[in-house]
């Protein structure tokens, strides 16, 4: 992912791993909530055209999951 030293947890201070989030059209977002317009409006965390994604960090230990801004 990238050559940064490993992150510390915000849930449970463990190191966490490097990779990346992968989904598909239309991407990834972030909303404050659900809605009933799905994954219409939102902030977009993905990049790509048919297939999508963002690096991320991911904690072994319990699994909380941190994309970087």
């Amino acid at each position: 992912m990238n050559d940064e030293s490993p992150m510390t947890c915000p849930s449970c201070t463990s190191e966490m791993e490097s990779g990346v989030v992968l989904g598909r059209a239309p991407g990834v977002k972030f909303k404050n909530r659900r809605s009933t317009a799905g994954d219409l409006g939102g902030i977009r965390l993905t990049k790509g055209f048919f297939n999508h994604s963002v690096e991320a960090w991911r904690c072994p230990s319990c699994a909380t999951v941190v994309i970087p801004g």
